[in-house]
């Protein structure tokens, strides 16, 4: 066997070694991404069946035009006096049966994050986009 035959078998071993390694990583990326996503879909059925009011307002907050681009909410309540320039989003306690506890499962699992300052009566929220496709997604 000569070194040319040597070389040449050697780069194609090592060509289609990498080939096949890059095509099971990407195969299983694939794999692993359509899990994520049926485990985010079963998760989010799973919320939307134990907090369906609140999401349910959440939902139709995110369909009208005025809210459409909006990504951060209020918690205060109904009776108290707030004041913001323009459109806002705000859920009540007094009209969400455990809002509070509410909130916090939906932070617990990645659809909002807390951003409050300290020392604010006012509490406030950002809802992330995975949350806002579900709910867009979400039939009634």
């Amino acid at each position: 066997m000569d070194l040319l035959s040597l070389t040449i078998g050697f780069l194609i071993g090592t060509a289609t070694g990498a080939a096949g390694a890059y095509i099971g990583d990407k195969c299983t990326d694939i794999r692993r991404e359509k899990l994520a996503t049926a485990a985010q879909k079963k998760l989010f059925s799973k919320l939307w069946d134990n907090h369906k009011e609140l999401l349910s307002e959440m939902k139709q907050d995110m369909e009208n035009p005025d809210y459409k681009f909006h990504r951060f909410f209020w918690v205060f309540q109904s009776s108290s006096i707030f004041n913001h320039d323009g459109h806002y989003l705000a859920y009540h306690p007094d009209k969400h049966l455990s809002l509070e506890h509410q909130l916090k499962t939906l932070e617990s699992q990645g659809f909002i994050s807390n951003i409050s300052e300290p020392g604010k009566i006012v509490s406030k929220y950002q809802i992330h986009e995975s949350l806002v496709e579900h709910l867009r997604a979400q039939k009634v």
